[in-house]
């Protein structure tokens, strides 16, 4: 009985392995024979006694495809392509020699160097400082931008603070940027060249826009342009509109300018570019008016309630000041006595 069990066991195994081979699509060449079946012993004299234990059946694989004996039993290598095969497989994904590939990489080389020839050549890279007057004539200040670089652009009070910038409106193909904690700077960095455009810019509490002129200009690309305007921003230092050290303010003489009284001995001046009134007094000018002086620093400095201010400043030809955001120059002219004709009683 445990014969016939032992027996049915190996032919279950073998039935199993062919029907693997067979479904891995294996010729039958390569599946394992059968084991060979044997009936079962009858019932004799001698049933009920185990019988002696035969060989087991050889179950492993048998000879390979083609009658060539697989070496270790692997059957693979009957169906593996031949080294032709491989070569040519292997050409067909890599067709180049080693040759080939280094003169691609020469040709690849010189065609770089032609594209960045014919580009012209590098620009000369600037970083200036301007002084802009957004309501005056020369309002619209042009920016040098160009592909392949970037240009930042700061915005600065009359006292250097930075100036943070409220809106931008530009044309998107300049790529705007700007940063976290750089409130004043915009940076332009355009993918094409000889784009033109503009860019409109909203200060926070400056009424009129500040309008830049975007484009590509020959030989030459700005790198940075700090951009100060005749105003005190809203990061504006208090001591620096005080002016120079040495600044005081309750001046006597200032406050009687004020009232309408120039001390004795102040010769008048006409003042030019700016409403005010002006006078000479030793090495000093006497200056009355509702501008903001920008330059040079006051040695002194009053105001009256009705916004006036009077100052001392050093001897002078003309001092730059600021009024309704404006940048102007205020000139100082010595009066020329004009001789009047003598009359007749």
């Amino acid at each position: 009985m445990r014969q016939a069990m032992t027996w049915m066991r190996a032919a279950g195994l073998a039935g199993l392995l062919a029907s693997g081979l067979a479904m891995s699509g294996l010729p039958a060449s390569a599946q394992a024979p059968a084991p060979e079946t044997r009936p079962a012993p009858s019932a004799g004299p001698n049933a009920g006694v185990a019988p002696a234990a035969g060989p087991v059946p050889n179950v492993g694989p048998g000879p390979a495809a083609n009658g060539r004996p697989a070496a270790n039993g692997d059957v693979w290598p009957g169906h593996a392509m031949t080294d032709e095969e491989a070569a040519a497989a292997g050409r067909a994904r890599l067709p180049f020699t080693t040759g080939q590939i280094e003169l691609l990489g020469r040709l690849l080389q010189q065609t770089q160097a032609a594209t960045a020839r014919a580009r012209g050549a590098e620009p000369r890279g600037r970083v200036r400082k301007v002084r802009l007057d957004p309501l005056g004539p020369e309002a619209v200040q042009e920016v040098a931008v160009r592909a392949g670089y970037v240009t930042s652009v700061g915005f600065y009070d009359r006292t250097g603070a930075p100036w943070p910038i409220a809106a931008l409106a530009v044309d998107e193909r300049f790529a705007p940027s700007r940063r976290e904690g750089q409130d004043h700077l915009v940076h332009f960095s355009p993918a094409a060249r000889w784009l033109g455009g503009n860019a409109s810019v909203m200060l926070e509490g400056f009424a009129e826009p500040v309008v830049l002129l975007l484009g590509e200009r020959e030989g030459v690309a700005d790198f940075r342009v700090d951009l100060r305007l005749a105003a005190a921003g809203p990061n504006a230092d208090p001591l620096a509109l005080a002016g120079v050290a040495g600044f005081h303010a309750g001046s006597d003489v200032l406050l009687g300018l004020l009232s309408g009284e120039a001390p004795a001995g102040a010769a008048p001046l006409d003042v030019a570019g700016v409403e005010g009134r002006a006078w000479r007094l030793g090495d000093e000018v006497l200056l009355v008016t509702r501008a903001h002086l920008l330059s040079p620093g006051p040695r002194a400095a009053e105001r009256d309630p009705a916004g006036r201010w009077a100052y001392r400043l050093p001897d002078v030809p003309y001092a730059m000041v600021s009024q309704g955001g404006r940048e102007l120059r205020a000139a100082f002219l010595d009066r020329t006595e004009i001789p009047q004709p003598n009359r007749e009683n």
